[in-house]
Parts: structure tokens; sequence; C-alpha cells
């Protein structure tokens, strides 16, 4: 009989995928879901859904009673408009809630989603005891993925057992199909760029990962990982490459003869922060004066956690043929 885990952002790209592969391998989930109805796809696959808002502690308590464990999907991603109370209810209280409610019911773990964006990649240290920056960038987004980046493991310090995995650009199938096309996601980007709807876009540096990857990793996390510790789940070496070259390649492999170009940030900032928002703007402009080292594939998340993601290809192989069955790309 396998476990009962709670999941939050159960409908998101990560948290769907991670559903699936815990119920694929006998684990009870309950997930935490602000409208059942328009997660009734997870419901098929055997999820209990809880409703709830992952900013209201009592409704958080509530659905993780009886959990042995918690994976915490749930996030408010970067957009060209952005409140910063609304990234806190959701990136900082959401997540004091969910670490809450692991102390609170006993539970052996608890793995927090995070990012990389707010990480000093420029040391001669892995990710995963590299420092954070000294001058983060500003942003909704990073300012509070960070506060509750640090809350995480603080708490861990203090005898906690919570870990943090860093997801890079996720992009593949979901199980809720709107919130996996969500107009925040890589995978909406990508789409955009196959249907010709995009001609330039961002020149920075993209850690390309599968959805299903990353969910793979965070599973790991819960069952190897070592409290205190933090893991990067992003794809191979290789496949860090842009947004436009990202596009390129899905185009390549769909037959489609569109091309997207690398922009500089630099050529119109306060255009281009109103078209692709302050945190895609933050992320080039650091990239653009960062030296970063590049990821080795012998690496503490793959040696502790046995992490092996697919190609970019790969992943595009299976991202492709999902689009055209769900009737989003001819």
């Amino acid at each position: 009989m396998g476990a009962t885990i709670f999941v939050t952002g159960g409908t998101g790209q990560t948290g769907g995928n991670v559903c699936e592969q815990l119920i694929e391998r006998g684990d009870h989930v309950r997930a935490l879901v602000r409208n059942p109805d328009e997660a009734q796809a997870l419901a098929a696959l055997g999820v209990e859904l809880i409703k709830g808002d992952i900013s209201d502690a009592d409704d958080v308590l509530r659905a993780a009673a009886g959990a042995e464990a918690a994976i915490h999907c749930a996030a408010l991603l970067g957009g060209a408009s952005q409140d910063i109370n609304d990234f806190k209810a959701v990136n900082m209280t959401g997540t004091t809630n969910v670490l809450d409610a692991g102390q609170k019911l006993g539970m052996r773990r608890v793995v927090a989603l995070s990012t990389a964006t707010f990480i000093d990649l420029t040391t001669d240290k892995e990710f995963e005891e590299a420092p954070v920056l000294a001058n983060p960038p500003d942003d909704p987004y990073t300012v509070t993925k960070l506060a509750a980046f640090l809350e995480a493991h603080e708490r861990a310090a203090a005898g906690e057992d919570v870990v943090t995995c860093h997801p890079g650009a996720i992009f593949g199938p979901g199980v809720v199909v709107e919130r996996a096309l969500h107009r925040t996601s890589f995978n909406r980007v990508l789409l955009a760029g196959l249907r010709g709807r995009i001609s330039r876009y961002l020149a920075f540096p993209v850690t390309w990962v599968a959805g299903a990857d990353v969910a793979r990793g965070s599973i790991a996390a819960l069952d190897r990982g070592v409290a205190g510790e933090r893991y990067l789940l992003i794809g191979r070496p290789e496949d860090t490459i842009s947004t436009a070259a990202g596009i390129n390649r899905a185009c390549e492999i769909a037959g489609i003869d569109h091309r997207v170009d690398d922009l500089d940030y630099r050529t119109d900032p306060e255009r281009l922060t109103a078209e692709f928002g302050p945190t895609l703007m933050a992320i080039a402009e650091a990239a653009a004066k960062d030296a970063r080292l590049a990821r080795s594939s012998d690496n503490p998340t793959t040696r502790r956690l046995g992490y092996d993601p697919i190609s970019f290809d790969d992943g595009l192989r299976a991202y492709i043929p999902w689009l055209r069955k769900i009737g989003r790309l001819t």
C-alpha cells in the first residue's frame, strides 16, 4: 500500500506530472485545488481533490491532514503584469502554510519547488552549494520565491525535514491542459512560436527541462533527498539554449518553416519590459552580465538523486504530438 502524499499546485504543469507519477507508483494523492470542476483530469487519475486556497492556512492544514509527506508545487509565475501582494500571497504565505502544516502534522518531509533565478552561478561552486546573489533581481517573482527559499532552509537548519527543488524552463505534456498551457508557461511560448506568432524573443540561456523529469526529480527528492539540501532539476548541459533557438528546434522537429530571432534586451529596455515583463528582463540582464559556468553532467543532483533528464529533442518529440492530439497544433 502506498503512502498518502499531499500535493499543491496539482493543476499546474509540474504538479500535474507529480500527481500522475505518484498515482502510477501506487501512492494516494491529495491535491489542494481552488476549483475542483477545473481539475477533473486529476480526479480521473485517482487524485483526491480538496477544495481550498494555498494562501489560507486552515485550508492547507485541512487538506494536508493524514498525509505522510508533501510536494509543494503551487506558485505564481512571472508575467507582464505583476502585483507584489498577489505574489506574496501564493509564493510566500502559501509556502509558509505548507511548511507549517508539515510541522504540525509531523510529516516526514516537505519538498518545496523553487527557482534558480536568485542563485549566483558565477562562482566555482556547484549550484547545490552556491550562494544567493548579493544583488538578486527585484521583480516580484524572484523576491517572493527567494523569501520562500530562505524560510524553507531556515526551517531545515532548525531541524525540520525540508528540501528544495529548483527547476529550469519546464515544457512538455501536462495533465490539466489549460494550466499546462498557461500564458506564463514555456509551453505557451513554444506553442506561439510553432504557430508563427513570435518572430523574436529575449536572448538569454534557457535551461530547458521536460515537466516529467521535474516531477521525477521532485519525487526522488522526496524519497532519497537529505533534509536541508537543494537540487537543480534542469535538462542536459548541451540543451541550455535561448528561447528563440528552442522554438526553432521545435519548428524543425514539427516540420514547420517558421524561425525566430534572438533579441538583445538592451535594444529598448522600457518597451521590452512592457512586452516581456520584469522577470524575463531581469533574467536577460543578469545573464548578459554574468560569466556562468557550464553545468557538468556529473553533478550533486545526479549523484544524490539518480537524476537523468531526457534530451531537449526527446522532450519536444513528446510535446509536439501531445499538442496535435489535443488540437492545439495542426
